[in-house]
């Protein structure tokens, strides 16, 4: 197995297994170990409830600002000008439901 691990720079490095469940990698002049376990649980990695994310939601939806920007970024996407690198099914999906609610 080979693990990679991206640092805020967005610079890519490789960790090299040590033992059965410890890696190694270096960033930033720092060592760094991962111990890996196994568990069938799914983490839930974000922080935000449920309700944060709702409000968070609205009031990104009635911020026309936001609007503009988004639907902007929608137009240059498709003149191939994109400047937005996530998930472009997540932005078409945002920008889609910004449409309707306006």
């Amino acid at each position: 197995m080979r693990i990679y691990v991206k640092n805020n720079d967005g610079e890519m490095v490789e960790a090299f297994q040590v033992n059965e469940n410890t890696y190694t990698f270096e960033s930033e002049n720092k060592t760094f170990n991962l111990f890996l376990t196994e568990s069938n649980d799914v983490p839930n990695f974000s922080t935000l409830s449920d309700e944060h994310k709702k409000q968070i939601t609205k009031a990104i939806f009635s911020n026309d600002e936001i609007l503009e920007q988004l639907s902007d970024a929608k137009k240059k996407r498709n003149r191939d000008i994109s400047y937005y690198s996530g998930d472009e099914i997540e932005f078409d999906h945002l920008v889609d439901e910004m449409n309707r609610d306006r």
